[in-house]
C-alpha cells in the first residue's frame, strides 16, 4: 500500500492506494474520506459533490450548506441539539451533524497507516482515526479520550454516503424490525415500526425496504434497526449489483444501525447511507430520552474499529 499527497477536486489530500482500491482524505475538511474508488471496475463508491467542488465550512454551521458528499464523521450527535446531561457542558450547542466535519484535523502516516487526530473546541475529547488498506477491505480503527473530568456523553456515527442506483439492495441479516426516524408519505409519522424488509406504506400497499428507487421519486427515508444488533453487519449492492459493500464493526460497542436513502428529496440529491451508531438515535436529547447513549467516563477512553470490504459479484 501506497500512501501519498495529492490534490483531488483543487483541495489538499492524501491518497492511499493498493491494486484494489484507491481512497483520498482531504486535509482541511474535517479529514472527510471523499472518494473510495474500486479500481478493478472502475467505480467511484462514494457519492461526489455536485459542484465538483469543496467550501471549507464554518464551525457550527447547518451540514446541508455545504457538499453533502463522502464520508464524514458524525460526532458527538447528529442532529443539531443542546447538551442535556448535568454537566459543565449542560445546554451548550451541539451542531448538526457533530463539530469534526467543519474543523481542521491532525495527520501523520504510522506504519502503513494515515493517523489523524482532532481536539474538540468545546468538549473535552481528542477524537483519532486510522486508516490502512488490507487488500480489498478498508480497514478503520478509533479512539476517543475523555480528556476531562466529567462522564461524556455523546453520540458516534458513519457518515458515509454511497453512490447507490436503482438496483442497488441492502443486506441486512437477522433484521426483521425498523423503526421510522424521518416523517414520510411512504413510512408514515417518526416511531413507526415496520417489518423488513417487506412492509406496507401507509396506503397499505408492499413495500420494499430493501431497495433503493429512482431518484425520480423525489423522496427520502431514515430508519433504524429496532433494538440493538444481533451481529455487527450491514451490506449493499452497487454498481448495478457487480459489486457487494460489507461493512463490519463490533456489535457490543456499535449496537445500532441506521438507514439513510436519498431518492432525489433532499436537495435532489441521490445517494444512500449504513449508519453504523453507539446511540440511539441521530441527537444527544433522543438518545438520553432512551437512554441508549455511549458514555466515557473521566480520563477514559472508547475505541472500536469498521473493515469495509468491496467485493467482485
Amino acid at each position: 500500500m501506497e500512501i501519498r499527497s495529492d490534490k483531488y477536486k483543487g483541495a489538499e489530500a492524501f491518497i492511499l492506494e493498493n491494486i484494489y482500491l484507491r481512497v483520498i482524505v482531504l486535509k482541511n475538511f474535517g479529514a472527510k474520506v471523499a472518494s473510495i474508488y474500486n479500481k478493478k471496475q472502475n467505480f467511484e463508491v462514494l457519492f461526489q459533490p455536485v459542484n465538483n467542488e469543496y467550501t471549507v465550512p464554518l464551525y457550527g454551521d447547518s451540514f446541508e450548506k455545504y457538499d453533502t458528499s463522502g464520508w464524514d464523521e458524525a460526532y458527538p450527535t447528529i442532529d443539531k441539539c443542546l447538551y442535556p446531561f448535568e454537566t459543565k457542558h449542560k445546554g451548550i450547542e451541539m451542531p448538526d451533524h457533530g463539530e469534526l466535519w467543519s474543523i481542521p484535523w491532525n495527520f501523520t502516516v504510522e506504519e502503513g497507516k494515515l493517523k489523524s487526530w482532532v481536539a474538540s473546541p468545546k468538549f473535552n475529547y481528542i477524537f483519532t482515526r486510522y486508516i490502512e488498506l488490507r487488500e480489498n477491505t478498508i480497514h478503520v480503527e478509533y479512539e476517543i479520550k475523555n480528556i476531562g473530568d466529567e462522564n461524556l456523553y455523546a453520540i458516534w456515527t458513519l457518515h458515509s454516503l454511497l453512490a447507490c442506483d436503482q438496483y442497488s439492495k441492502l443486506i441486512l441479516k437477522n433484521v426483521h424490525k425498523v423503526i421510522n426516524v424521518h416523517k414520510s408519505e411512504v413510512l408514515g409519522n417518526v416511531g413507526t415500526v415496520h417489518n423488513y424488509p417487506m412492509t406496507k406504506d401507509v396506503n397499505g400497499n408492499n413495500y420494499s425496504l430493501d431497495k433503493i428507487n429512482p431518484v425520480s421519486c423525489k423522496k427520502s427515508e431514515k430508519f433504524y434497526v429496532k433494538g440493538k444488533l444481533l451481529k455487527g453487519e450491514a451490506g449493499i449492492t452497487l454498481n448495478k449489483e457487480k459489486i457487494l459493500l460489507t461493512i463490519n464493526f463490533p456489535e457490543k460497542k456499535i449496537p445500532y444501525l441506521g438507514i439513510w436513502i436519498n431518492e432525489g428529496g433532499f436537495k435532489g440529491e441521490y445517494n444512500c447511507a449504513i449508519e453504523p451508531a453507539n446511540g440511539f438515535y441521530d441527537s444527544v436529547e433522543t438518545a438520553k430520552r432512551y437512554n441508549e447513549i455511549d458514555k466515557i467516563n473521566p480520563k477514559g477512553s472508547n475505541s472500536w474499529f469498521l473493515d469495509i470490504t468491496l467485493k467482485e459479484i
